[in-house]
Parts: structure tokens; C-alpha cells; sequence
């Protein structure tokens, strides 16, 4: 199923937070001019169609990107993956992690950023991936959606990237070692788009750290 756009969506919001995130990728990435340009065309494009900012503007650019998905993309285990731009809270430099007892393996512990503590999880282990010869993770990316929130490991922030629906295989496709239900979609240039729903929906990812 290709991406839909939610009904009454807050787009000032979304917009707001959208821009934080993008400014804590640039700290951690140099996405070079290219990409630079593509993201100053698309705001130059926000404010063109509503005369300046506010959420009519943003409203009209959801609206024509409603066939396209923008993501964080990222490596674990060596392999890229991307997360819908609309589930990242934050983009995090690597945190010391403390250990939890008693947790599932793809638990690697808990993270406190600004104060707020927060369960991370091992994509590597929860996906099957290898983890031998893998490098160290280099950051955080923090989900959020349904009430609940918390990190996941990347090696590698590689950038946002936006793919167009017709141009992706949607629903469950297999990929050595990845349960298809964590599965949303295949860009062609294999790049695993994971369902940040269905992550953030998985009990086994809640913790009680209370």
C-alpha cells in the first residue's frame, strides 16, 4: 500500500519538527550540494504556493507529495534502511548506553538525551542481521508515533532522502534475514523502507522503564 496523508494533520507541526530533524542530520552528515539544493527548491516551493509560510502552504506541498515518501535513511548491519521522516522525533550523536537485566537481546539498554530516558533497540538483532565485522553504531534515531517513543541504532546516518511510490515495491518483500512484517517497502536501489508503525506497535519493543 503506497503512503497515505492523514486527515486533519497538524502541518505546522509536522513542518516544525520535520526541520529540526534535518538540521540534526546535517550535523551529522555532509549530504553534499546536490542534496542541499533539492531541499532549498523544495522551500522555496513551500513558501511560492502559499505567498510565505503557515500551514495552507504546507498543506498544498503534502498534498503534491502524497505519492512520495521522504525518510531518514541510515545503515545497520551494513545495510541501508529508511524510516519515514514522520516518525522521527530526533536524530541523536551515539549516547552512552546503559544496560537493562532481564530484557530481550535487540534491547541494548537505555539512553537519557536532554533528561528523558529512552529504550534503544538493536535493529541488527531484532532484523537477524550478522554482527560480526560490523562497525560501532555513530548515532541515535528516535521514533515516535502512538503514544510511544524510543531510539534505534544506526552506524551510519546516510541523509533524507524522498522516494516516489510508483517508483517502489510496497508490502512485504523478502530480504535475507528481515521478518516481513517490519517490511514497508523496496526502493530499486535496495534500500529496505521499515514500517516505523508497526515497529513503534510491537509490544515486544515496549519497555517499563519507570
Amino acid at each position: 500500500m503506497k503512503p497515505a496523508l492523514a486527515a486533519g494533520a497538524d502541518w505546522q507541526s509536522l513542518h516544525e519538527r520535520l526541520e529540526r530533524v534535518r538540521r540534526e542530520v546535517e550535523r551529522l552528515t555532509d549530504p553534499g550540494p546536490q542534496w542541499r539544493q533539492e531541499i532549498l527548491r523544495e522551500r522555496a516551493l513551500v513558501l511560492a504556493r502559499g505567498g510565505g509560510s503557515g500551514q495552507a502552504a504546507l498543506a498544498a506541498d503534502a498534498a503534491d507529495s502524497a505519492d512520495s515518501l521522504e525518510t531518514i535513511e541510515f545503515k545497520a548491519g551494513g545495510e541501508r534502511y529508511a524510516v519515514e521522516a514522520a516518525h522521527v522525533a530526533h536524530v541523536h550523536p551515539m549516547l552512552p548506553i546503559t544496560p537493562l537485566p532481564g530484557v530481550p537481546v535487540f534491547i541494548a539498554g537505555i539512553v537519557a538525551p536532554q533528561g528523558e530516558v529512552l529504550a534503544v533497540v538493536d535493529l541488527r538483532s531484532l532484523l537477524n542481521l550478522p554482527l560480526s565485522g560490523l562497525a560501532e553504531p555513530v548515532a541515535i534515531i528516535v521514533l515516535q508515533g502512538a503514544g510511544r517513543e524510543f531510539g534505534i541504532l544506526a552506524e551510519e546516518i546516510v541523509g533524507i532522502a524522498r522516494y516516489r511510490g510508483d517508483a517502489m515495491a510496497w508490502g512485504p518483500h523478502g530480504m535475507a534475514g528481515i521478518d516481513p512484517a517490519y517490511l514497508k517497502g523496496v526502493t530499486p536501489g535496495r534500500c529496505a523502507i521499515l514500517d516505523a508503525q508497526q515497529l513503534l506497535s510491537d509490544p515486544r519493543l515496549v519497555i517499563d522503564i519507570a
